[in-house]
């Protein structure tokens, strides 16, 4: 996205609004003089240096500050709505008088004491002065409605009266900063009522004090070497007006230098440099970039006359050559300088003729890492506006790798925080920063290599942030701590005194050295065979933490800044909430190794055809599918330990999740190009694979003796091979298709499919283009992209997480239908693959984000890679316009030509609404690392699609849900649910042979969890047919395929595809919108057989209306017309569904335990309960199956002419 227009230029009618709200704030300041009686001359200053102070003075008390016009002009990221919530102010300066802060008050060092008494009695008149103008306004308005004026005296004094709004007064830091105990200023807000509630406006007023004068005891070069925090403090009072001055008298000359400041502004707020963004007190102002401007001006390395590209490149340049740590003065002259500056502490920006150093709270490290590493960044690009462009909007909280929150300070700055700044000798820093500087010098000592550069800064009075540059991803997931060698027991000494002796330890290296060392171990390890592989984030974390409660404060809390997301990937695992991700990542991966072993060795003379390769296609082989494949006890024998490694996370779900894999074959142009003969070798090859795999590898006893006799043989043959051991500890069972190879193994099922090389051009070849395109995406492109993405998800630790977290948001926005995994996959890579990568998953998260919010889709999207970019992006361009409906093409590696997994979907409408909703999920993530306005549970409001903006929504019934452990808001949250009016008995083909009103009236305490059977509980054709019936199972996704058919024409349906709970429905239609979502709403009932419950939106118009019918008659108007009204506004029950699920987020990302999670499954001790289990769930699953077809057009038929079901026999117990 380009920068947005900024306009130098304000309407009349804004510009007299600015006037009025600066006459007015005028008025009260007069005032306040005048009631006090406080006088406003000076003593005369002592030096000539100081001869524009007393012309001010001259003035009177109150003056105007700079230009306003210029001050307002720096709100133009691609992301500006952020920056108008602070709003823009006009500034007036207010001197202190000599009563309440005389010269000599300021000379022995009390004027920050007596500025803020003063501020605080400015503050209490400022709030009584408004009172009293609202209720002169009130009875004004109140004594003329009385009088009976005419209309057209009313209207011409309406506007004056309205001009009278409430104000709000608070004291806010001086710098931007979110917390500044130097200095406050007073900021007045202007409160309009507007459509019966109270809106601020955009701009507001900020009064600034200054002392009466400046002398050479305060200003002077020696004066600021002794004491050079005070004199600073008490000179950027006195100076402003000064400075800002000479910045209108630059700017009103050269419109060129205008534009450019306003240009360097919007940059520094895009690029997180700005203190107003994140709080950071080091950070630069608009102030500073017009005096860094004039600075150059006034050095003669900018020119007046330049370019404004050539202006912003030049300040650029300046700023990488570290400009600002030149400490001399413009005038050549040597002169005394503070410690600090000469030590190169602090960052140094001084005008000509003068000693104030405008960047006296910003160190040098800051301006370093931070502002010179912005600048050089910048300089890379070919044109100084694609800065907006390449790099996302990122404060200063993302422009680093990670930011935690350190809560529990209040007793670490109480007492700094009491004690104010006095005239102290040779002190550069205020006691709060001191604070935090003990602070980053503690956290810089835990963190050690893991961290090339961190910074801390308050975020409130008992809080702080603590942002990290990580050396490397990997350096900061490393567990060990590696100190100083044994050898120098000086270094040993402190190294156990910071850690302790009880933590610490000493090791030998490969290199052959022996360090003292940490190795950490965290409570994510509990319950673990293995030490979990955890992320750079949560290590650095625990690591602080540690350090931080044994320093610092006991009470002491680190957590991640946006670290709460990755509890929408939590789901139901035994009796607690947690990502299953990390416990079966390692079984699963060993798993697919071995099955890629198994095949490999099958004998080339077994098959027909050559196997060339063997590819694990599934999203969970890479770690980036949402919710990974778990074991399944359906998938395991009662003989199996299931304490073991390999069983992490068993689930007990009525469905089964298989591993997707292809097998590549070459027939070296032996079987004829027939799709008939390629449909009957892939047939063969798979009925001959399950045999061998089953022979060598199986639990058929008749095969035993041939098996063991050529394990023994191979063994013998390769002793060296490890894998075949390890794999014999496991029976396996294969089954076939015509299409698949089945194989079960460690409690997974792998499902194996045949890919023929030649299949898809002679499908081409045939005009058979959606079948081959179906193929070729599923077995031939599906294979290129897990290669190109296992190499990211392996080089980059957070890749894998990040994906989850965007997979998780879109299917939560009801949209992962529409944007298919893999591209999402793809749009993720895209940051991974540039030149400053994330490494957290929040980062990654939020560039997916910003990527679907900036992107001009309407071109492609090519990833960086070696090849030449510019030649890939004009060959997919010219691909990009052969499709006009082509929402999306993705240019990768593997198919720079072609976009395989965007060629169908998304439609440029779908686009748009991802591009929105991206766009409203950063608006909430950027209110959060502002840290002024914090959200409750606002994980949760990230991941919640808004119900308003749907016609209405139809919950799914609770025996659909087979997988409610990963819904955002579980059924156990659910209290009232809502039963079908009229319905009788019947046999749904969802449900099974139970009726909608008895299904519905149990709906509340939640359906019971079935009975799970193992491979050795059932005879193996039984056990097969059963398994046949969980695997793939999706009952609410054939809802949507029914629902969908019948009302394609009439309204679009969306649901979550990843933890289904309902469908959400917006109509298509020119009619009135209440009639027509009535009947929409009553023929989905009808289609649905009960799947889908009433609308809680709709409840009157159905009951009225099933009614109706019944008797014949139409719906009553009364109650169509009040429930329309509930479809048209339902913002109070939106909102309400809202706060559950942000709720219900917030609590699975604490990682606590659900005391009301649904009960586990129960202990086989009872023969009689097994025998009810027997008797009832292989009816209801062998009856789903036979009443659920795979098209709409079967469904019609059985509704037409419905026939007696053919029940098959009971399955016994093996």
């Amino acid at each position: 996205m380009s920068l947005s227009p900024y306009h130098l230029h304000w309407s009349d009618a804004l510009i007299k609004r600015v006037e009025l709200r600066l006459r007015q704030v005028h008025a009260s300041l007069e005032e306040f003089y005048r009631q006090k009686n406080y006088s406003a001359v000076a003593h005369a200053t002592a030096t000539a240096e100081e001869d524009a102070a007393r012309r001010q003075q001259e003035e009177g008390p109150i003056s105007s500050v700079g230009s306003f016009l210029l001050r307002t002009c720096v709100h133009s990221t691609p992301f500006y709505e952020t920056q108008v919530e602070h709003g823009v102010g006009a500034d007036i300066a207010l001197k202190i008088p000599e009563e309440v802060c005389s010269l000599k008050d300021i000379h022995d060092g009390h004027y920050l004491e007596r500025r803020q008494v003063f501020l605080r009695k400015l503050e209490k008149f400022m709030g009584k002065y408004n009172a009293q103008m609202m209720r002169k306004a009130t009875q004004a308005s109140a004594a003329a409605a009385a009088k009976g004026e005419d209309d057209e005296e009313v209207e011409t004094e309406g506007p004056e009266r309205r001009s009278v709004v409430q104000w709000d007064l608070r004291r806010v830091p001086v710098g931007g900063s979110f917390v500044n105990t130097e200095k406050e200023l007073l900021r007045v807000y202007f409160l309009r009522p507007r459509h019966g509630a109270t809106r601020r406006e955009v701009f507001h007023v900020d009064v600034h004090l200054q002392p009466i004068s400046l002398t050479g005891r305060i200003a002077s070069a020696a004066a600021i070497r002794k004491h050079p925090l005070y004199s600073y403090l008490v000179q950027e009072d006195g100076l402003m007006t000064v400075h800002l001055r000479r910045l209108h008298e630059l700017y009103s000359k050269n419109q060129s230098l205008v534009r450019a400041t306003v240009f360097l502004k919007c940059w520094a707020y895009h690029v997180g440099l700005m203190s107003r963004t994140s709080g950071h007190p080091e950070g630069l102002s608009g102030f500073h970039i017009s005096a860094l401007l004039l600075r150059l001006v006034e050095e003669g390395l900018i020119s007046p006359n330049m370019s404004e590209e050539n202006v912003v490149r030049a300040v650029w340049v300046q700023l990488s050559r570290g400009f600002t740590q030149n400490a001399s003065h413009s005038s050549g002259q040597e002169a005394p300088i503070p410690a600090a500056e000469e030590r190169g502490e602090v960052a140094v920006l001084r005008l000509a003729g003068e000693t104030m150093n405008l960047l006296f709270r910003t160190s040098a490290a800051f301006f370093q890492n931070i502002v010179k590493k912005a600048a050089e960044e910048a300089l890379q690009l070919s044109h100084h506006s694609e800065v907006f462009v390449a790099v996302p909007f990122q404060p200063l909280q993302l422009r680093l790798d990670v930011c935690f929150t350190v809560d529990g300070l209040r007793d670490h700055f109480a007492e700094a925080d009491s004690t104010p700044i006095a005239k102290t000798t040779s002190v550069a820093w205020s006691p709060s920063a001191q604070r935090v500087q003990a602070i980053q010098r503690l956290v810089e000592e835990a963190l050690g290599a893991r961290s090339s550069y961190a910074t801390v800064w308050r975020r409130s009075h008992d809080s702080v942030h603590v942002a990290v540059r990580l050396t490397t991803e990997a350096e900061g997931r490393n567990r060990l701590t590696r100190g100083p060698a044994v050898e120098d027991a000086e270094a040993v000494e402190r190294f156990n005194a910071f850690w302790g002796k009880d933590v610490t330890s000493t090791r030998q290296f490969p290199d052959g050295g022996i360090y003292r060392c940490v190795l950490w171990t965290f409570d994510e390890d509990a319950g673990a065979n293995t030490t979990v592989a955890l992320s750079a984030a949560t290590v650095m974390r625990r690591v602080l933490e540690f350090a931080l409660q044994k320093h610092l404060a006991p009470s002491a809390q680190v957590s991640q800044l946006l670290g709460g997301l990755e509890g929408a990937l939590a789901e139901r695992v035994g009796g607690e909430w947690r990502d299953a991700a990390p416990m079966m990542q390692k079984s699963l991966l060993e798993a697919c190794r071995h099955i890629e072993a198994m095949v490999a060795e099958v004998p080339r003379t077994a098959l027909p055809c050559k196997v060339t390769s063997l590819d694990i296609i599934a999203p969970s082989e890479r770690h980036t599918a949402t919710f990974p494949v778990r074991p399944h006890l359906a998938l395991t024998y009662t003989t199996d330990d299931l304490t073991q490694p390999n069983f992490a996370g068993l689930t007990t779900e009525p469905t089964i999740e298989p591993v997707h894999g292809v097998l590549t074959i070459d027939d070296k142009n032996k079987i004829p190009d027939t799709p008939e003969a390629i449909a009957a070798i892939k047939g063969a090859i798979c009925a001959q694979l399950s045999k061998v795999l089953q022979e060598y590898y199986g639990d058929d006893k008749k095969h035993s003796r041939s098996r063991s006799k050529r394990s023994l043989k191979r063994e013998e043959g390769a002793p060296q091979q490890e894998t075949q051991p390890e794999a014999q500890k496991f029976r396996i069972r294969t089954s076939c298709t015509s299409h698949s190879v089945d194989i079960i193994y460690k409690g997974y099922l792998f499902r194996l499919y045949i890919a023929h090389y030649r299949e898809v051009s002679l499908l081409k070849a045939l005009q058979r283009e959606s079948e081959a395109a179906m193929i070729e995406r599923k077995l031939f492109w599906s294979v290129q992209h897990a290669k190109f993405l296992r190499t990211v998800a392996f080089g980059h630790h957070s890749y894998a997480m990040a994906a989850r977290l965007s997979k998780r948001w879109l299917s939560a926005m009801l949209l992962l239908e529409f944007v298919l995994p893999e591209a999402v996959e793809l749009i993720v890579a895209n940051a991974y693959l540039g030149s400053n990568p994330p490494k957290t998953s929040v980062g990654g998260f939020v560039r997916f984000l910003q990527l679907l919010a900036t992107h001009d889709w309407s071109s492609p999207l090519v990833l960086p890679y070696s090849v030449d970019s510019r030649l890939q992006a004009d060959t997919a361009e010219l691909v990009r316009t052969m499709g006009e409906q082509q929402g999306m093409f993705i240019a990768t590696p593997y198919a720079p030509m072609e976009s395989p997994f965007t060629v169908h979907t998304p439609r440029p409408m779908i686009v748009h609404r991802v591009v929105q909703l991206a766009k409203s999920a950063l608006a909430v993530l950027l209110a959060q690392l502002d840290g002024r306005e914090t959200l409750r549970c606002w994980e949760g409001l990230v991941f919640t699609t808004d119900p308003a903006t749907f016609d209405f929504h139809m919950a799914f019934h609770p025996h659909l849900l087979l997988q409610p452990g990963r819904l955002l808001v579980p059924p156990s949250a659910v209290t009232n649910i809502p039963s079908a009016a009229g319905t009788s008995a019947a046999l749904s083909p969802f449900l099974g042979p139970v009726s909608v009103g008895a299904a519905t009236s149990s709906a509340a305490s939640g359906p019971q969890p079935p009975r799970i059977w193992q491979l050795d509980e059932l005879e193996e054709d039984r056990s097969r047919v059963y398994l046949t019936e969980l695997v793939e199972r999706e009952p609410t996704a054939h809802v949507v395929r029914s629902v969908r058919a019948v009302t394609r024409d009439r309204c679009m349906v969306f649901y979550d595809c990843l933890a289904p709970h309902g469908i959400y429905v917006v109509t298509i239609t020119p009619a009135p919108m209440r009639e027509v979502c009535v009947r929409l709403h009553n023929d989905i009932l009808r289609v649905s057989h009960g799947a889908l419950l009433p609308s809680p939106s709709l409840p009157d118009v159905g009951a009225a209306a099933g009614k109706a019918k019944l008797e014949g008659k139409a719906p009553s108007k009364a109650a169509v017309k009040s429930a329309g009204r509930r479809v048209i506004a339902p913002a109070a029950a939106a909102k309400a569904d809202a706060d559950a699920a942000a709720a219900e987020v917030a609590r699975k990302s604490s990682g606590k335990k659900d005391e009301g999670a649904r009960p586990p499954k129960r202990r086989r001790t009872d023969d009689a309960d097994e025998a009810a289990g027997a008797t009832q769930r292989p009816y209801r699953l062998q009856g789903q199956r036979r009443q659920a077809p795979t098209h709409a057009a079967a469904a019609g038929k059985r509704d037409r002419a419905p026939g007696p079901a053919n029940t098959k026999k009971e399955v016994r117990r093996a």
